[in-house]
């Protein structure tokens, strides 16, 4: 599950900005706006991929990791925020139905909104030791970035969402998804025999 979520949190600012670049037709000025919050959303994406490399260099053991990674999270938490400011922005711009453009940004702010508060709210790790606390560090930054990722996608559909008459993008999307969720599910099927047949082994 914890690395669903984190492939959430990874993915979701890069699918927001594929999103927007397809159905940027349906809205061209906001689309803009939104890909400009779905580029700095994606370097935050950038920002998490260098962090579980660059941590792990340089000296002060467990503590200097942890030091390292925080920095990396709140370098990657300001990119993706400033991005969804720029989503939300985008999403109330423009014409067409509030239904349903609406009710996904509101979605996709309350998301993010948890993701934010999971940042903000103090939680007191300094009792456990390095290995534990660099764990539950991971955890947190895993689930909030991962609902930050799902916010960031939910209003990135806003802001093309009930623009004209055509098909709306959130059907797309989700048939992608299913499409996608389906796939790993094989592939961990098939993965599956092999690992039974090396544990008879």
């Amino acid at each position: 599950m914890s690395k669903i979520i984190g492939l959430i949190g990874m993915l979701a600012p890069l699918a927001a900005l594929a999103v927007l670049i397809v159905y940027r037709r349906r809205a061209p000025f906001p689309a803009a706006i939104g890909m400009t919050g779905a580029i700095l959303a994606s370097l935050g994406t950038v920002a998490e991929f260098l962090s579980a490399r660059v941590a792990w260099l340089g000296g002060e053991g467990m503590q200097g990791v942890l030091e390292r990674l925080e920095g990396w999270g709140l370098a990657r938490f300001g990119l993706v925020t400033g991005g969804l400011l720029l989503l939300l922005i985008a999403a109330c711009l423009g014409h067409g139905r509030a239904v349903p453009r609406f009710p996904l940004a509101l979605a996709g702010a309350i998301a993010a909104t948890l993701g934010i508060a999971m940042r903000l709210v103090p939680l007191d790790l300094g009792d456990l030791d390095g290995a534990t606390r660099f764990f539950a560090t991971m955890a947190l930054e895993t689930a909030q970035f991962g609902m930050l990722g799902a916010g960031t996608l939910l209003v990135a559909i806003a802001v093309v969402s009930g623009r004209d008459d055509s098909p709306e993008p959130l059907n797309g999307v989700v048939r992608i998804a299913r499409r996608a969720y389906a796939e790993l599910q094989r592939q961990r099927t098939a993965q599956r025999p092999g690992r039974q047949d090396g544990a008879r082994r």
